[in-house]
């Protein structure tokens, strides 16, 4: 055996920044985990199937070990469809919003990325929201409690930028 085929990693060895999209919603009262796929040869990112949904009021406890549970979930997989419409989007399809004006409206979002091939210290930012035209960051250990993690992302959802009416 050549000695570079020692150090060749598989695809399942293969070390890459980790991904996950998050979308809270109060109207709604939930928490939708949208776990990512990878491309295996291209760095494109889609989200799968499937979407863990978890009530809004739910501890901190709860909020922090779902987002590790799927922030885990993280694959390769080949796309299938390249052209695909928002409207197929597993979030969405997930959520209690039957249009995507109403899902872009009522549901921050989030992307947890992991800081390094590693991933052991994730980082939070909200996507782009109107009306304010900011973008918040934090960085925490993905090895912190998870009621802790749960606290950070909830921080950061009330330091949000997104159009509250009370």
């Amino acid at each position: 055996m050549k000695l570079k085929n020692l150090f060749k990693k598989s695809k399942t060895e293969k070390k890459i920044k980790k991904k996950l999209h998050l979308y809270i919603s109060e109207k709604h009262s939930e928490i939708i985990f949208a776990p990512m796929h990878r491309e295996i040869k291209v760095p494109l990112y889609f989200e799968q199937e499937t979407s863990d949904v978890i009530d809004f009021q739910s501890t901190t406890e709860i909020i922090g070990e779902c987002l590790k549970r799927n922030f885990n979930k993280f694959d390769f997989n080949e796309r299938k469809n390249i052209h695909n419409k928002k409207t197929d989007w597993p979030a969405f399809k997930a959520s209690k919003e039957k249009t995507i004006i109403g899902f872009e409206k009522n549901y921050s979002q989030f992307t947890i990325t992991g800081a390094n091939e590693h991933n052991i210290a994730l980082i939070i930012e909200s996507v782009f929201n109107f009306p304010s035209q900011i973008e918040l960051t934090t960085t925490i250990s993905y090895h912190c409690d998870s009621s802790e993690l749960g606290q950070r992302l909830l921080k950061m959802y009330n330091c949000d930028i997104c159009e509250r009416t009370h």
